[in-house]
């Protein structure tokens, strides 16, 4: 039923959408952001969203989320923005208040990065003009794509400088939702040989989604992600407490990012020059052979990311793709030598 009025709303207030100019950005008091995306998504959003209030800073600003990624926004944004979350399935009256709201506040601007959902549509289509965000085609930065949306510059890129010293607590986050992004149990198995051997003393924590969990057998602490708003201020705790995390390609990776982590991270098919941001905390380690490519090959064995642990990644140098121009989009063959 809701996702009815989703459309009927959408329907009616399909005159209102159209290009955004930088006249339009320089006219508007109040600005809607509505995130309902994927974790990593949303997190490379909220980081793009504080770029764009740094450059307006004298307008007002609400943000609608999830439950789930309220955390996440609260942490990551200026604290001048208006953060509000809801549930469509489960609290319909919470979505109501934040529609008088908006009605209230009456908004200039709505965008929705990242979240091609009817939600966020229907929440960016209570401001006077919205554009809604297409992700745009082929091969790009994911940050960027945000930014160009936003009509914002790109920057240099900076690689991390940091060291490993001083670790006493870390985090590994070895799951994604691609299969072919994450590490099997016999990746993770050396991994953490690694990690014993090179921080005996550390306390650690491996984060995986429930269906790993339930499988896995090791001495470490485990945290269980699950979709709430209680287990992501856990989770955001977990990783406000630690030293160092290791993150396969995945929304944790970015998250650790913005919150100036140390951070490694494994890449598999996916590229550094298209996940990270400009400057980033993370050192990417990617196999040398996958350089200038861009894998969407569905591998039934993912070589790549398997072949990351056949060395140590404590010791392995990182990635350095600045000079890199672009990639191929590899959907054919696998590139690994």
């Amino acid at each position: 039923m809701i996702n009815y009025l989703f459309r009927i709303r959408l329907k009616k207030t399909k005159d209102r959408v159209g290009e955004i100019t930088l006249q339009d950005l320089d006219r508007a008091r109040k600005v809607v952001f509505a995130l309902f995306a994927r974790y990593g998504d949303v997190i490379i959003s909220l980081s793009v969203i504080n770029e764009f209030i740094k450059k307006y800073p004298e307008k007002k600003y609400f943000l609608v989320t999830s439950h789930q990624m309220y955390p996440y926004a609260r942490k990551l944004l200026d604290e001048r923005v208006t953060v509000m979350s809801f549930d469509k399935r489960r609290n319909p009256l919470k979505l109501m208040k934040i529609v008088a709201l908006l009605k209230r506040e009456k908004i200039d601007l709505g965008f929705n990065p990242w979240s091609s959902g009817d939600e966020a549509k229907f929440i960016a289509s209570y401001a006077r003009k919205f554009n809604f965000y297409t992700g745009f085609q082929g091969i790009g930065n994911l940050y960027d794509r945000v930014r160009d949306y936003l009509k914002l510059p790109h920057a240099a890129r900076t690689l991390p400088g940091w060291s490993l010293d001083g670790v006493k607590r870390l985090v590994i986050c070895p799951c994604s939702t691609a299969a072919a992004k994450s590490l099997d149990h016999g990746d993770l198995s050396k991994l953490l040989e690694q990690v014993r051997q090179r921080f005996p003393a550390a306390a650690v924590t491996i984060a995986l989604p429930p269906a790993e969990a339930r499988y896995l057998q090791v001495p470490e602490k485990t945290f269980v992600f699950q979709k709430s708003r209680a287990a992501s201020q856990a989770f955001l705790n977990l990783l406000l407490e630690s030293d160092l995390v290791i993150s396969v390609d995945a929304g944790p990776m970015h998250l650790a990012d913005k919150l100036g982590l140390r951070t490694i991270g494994l890449f598999g098919p996916t590229t550094p020059l298209g996940v990270l941001d400009r400057a980033t905390q993370v050192k990417a380690l990617r196999d040398n052979s996958l350089t200038g490519f861009f894998c969407g090959k569905k591998c039934r064995e993912p070589r790549c990311i398997h072949r990351l642990l056949e060395g140590n990644i404590l010791e392995s140098r990182a990635t350095d793709y600045r000079e890199l121009q672009g990639e191929v989009w590899e959907l054919e063959q696998c590139r690994l030598t």
